[in-house]
């Protein structure tokens, strides 16, 4: 046979994402669309079992976002005691990284939605726990020449559905974020 043809019984391959990068975006639109049904049982499994595939697979930009939302879940649930060990895992991924500004906004809002959720204790554990690790010069962790001002972004991310907020995206341009749960372009 000649180099550069191929074979007729050999199958073309599709265009665009694999298979399984398919499944798992498909199963991140349901978790995220659960959630927001307040099926928080269902969206907290599907959440947990993408955040260890991330994991497993080294994909840690995506993975503590996907642990942290696994967290929530699984605290509307009402299973604290899971979700407060999700949510030190997605926190544990953004210190291991010394990802410090990432750690500090997520943690942040780790506390404060326990707070409004009435665990003040938990709260209270992770507030210590950050000041702990957290480098002790606030520079350090704090965004540093970030614009006051940036694009209006939207309220959730077209491509998987989770939910967006400026002060908490990593910014790939002036005008364009990263979705933290997908990684696709939000304008």
């Amino acid at each position: 046979m000649r180099r550069g043809r191929r074979s007729p019984m050999r199958r073309r391959r599709p265009k665009g994402p694999p298979p399984q990068h398919d499944r798992a975006h498909r199963a991140l639109q349901r978790a995220h669309r659960l959630m927001e049904n307040g099926d928080y049982v269902n969206a907290a499994d599907i959440f947990e079992r993408l955040a260890r595939g991330a994991h497993d697979r080294g994909m840690l930009r995506q993975a503590p976002r996907l642990y942290l939302q696994a967290g929530r879940a699984h605290m509307l649930a009402g299973d604290s005691d899971r979700g407060a060990d999700l949510l030190r895992q997605g926190l544990n991924i953004f210190a291991e990284a010394q990802r410090w500004p990432q750690l500090h906004q997520a943690g942040q809002r780790v506390m404060d939605e326990l707070e409004q959720w009435g665990h003040t204790d938990l709260a209270a554990e992770f507030d210590g726990w950050l000041k702990g690790i957290l480098p002790e010069k606030p520079e350090a962790y704090q965004h540093a020449g970030t614009p006051a001002r940036r694009p209006q972004l939207p309220v959730h991310c077209s491509s998987c559905g989770g939910p967006i907020r400026a002060d908490d995206v990593e910014w790939l341009d002036a005008t364009t974020a990263e979705c933290p749960y997908c990684g696709s372009g939000v304008r």
